[in-house]
């Protein structure tokens, strides 16, 4: 029987039977859990806000089998600012999947679910959220084990110079965001090669240039 209590953040939605979903959790202290939320399809479920991408909350955590139930969830922020504009959503996207990439169910990485934090408080569309990403996936990249220094330069001019800025200045404003496209692009063929595995989000990165 699992029991706990703890903070959340919904890196994935999937649907589930008629009325449920499934929802892909990281939690600040057990790691990565799956975590079924009934009924949330029905139009005035209450639990609906909790079963949307990238949104924060806190909640009692119980169950059997594959799947825990939340018990009380108190709903932090929800995610939906996060889903309206196609570059945030492309963006953090492209950060949750590879953070479920890059860690096992069963592992805690506290440090990791402050960082998605970070992320998603700075995902806005004035503030280049492709930039915001690629720092992400800089440190989710340095936490993983897999830390590479980028040349850096105060007035970037290719993919590699926008990595490094982004190394040494971490979130905020940024210009030049086709830079920002192609910085964050190369940071995820890194990743994929690092971890042998295949973003399917990153897909999505040209559509919304």
């Amino acid at each position: 029987m699992v029991d706990f209590t703890d903070k959340c953040v919904v890196l994935r939605t999937s649907d589930y039977r008629d009325n449920d979903k499934l929802a892909k959790v990281l939690t600040a202290e057990h790691g990565l859990v799956t975590v079924k939320l009934t009924g949330v399809k029905k139009a005035k479920a209450k639990l609906k806000p909790f079963a949307q991408e990238f949104s924060v909350f806190d909640t009692r955590l119980t169950g059997k089998g594959a799947f825990l139930t939340p018990i009380e969830p108190l709903l932090i922020r929800d995610g939906f600012s996060l889903c309206t504009d196609l570059k945030v959503f492309t963006a953090a996207s492209v950060a949750a999947e590879a953070t479920v990439a890059s860690i096992c169910d069963d592992e805690a990485h506290a440090e990791l679910f402050l960082e998605f934090l970070k992320l998603i408080y700075n995902l806005k569309p004035d503030c280049n959220p492709y930039y915001q990403a690629a720092v992400y996936m800089l440190r989710l990249m340095e936490l993983s084990g897999f830390f590479k220094a980028y040349t850096y330069n105060d007035n970037p001019q290719t993919p590699i110079q926008k990595l490094g800025y982004a190394q040494k200045t971490g979130y905020m404003p940024s210009p030049d965001n086709d830079l920002s496209r192609r910085a964050l692009k190369y940071i995820c063929a890194e990743f994929e090669r690092n971890f042998d595995t295949g973003l399917k989000s990153v897909d999505s990165i040209d559509l919304y240039a």
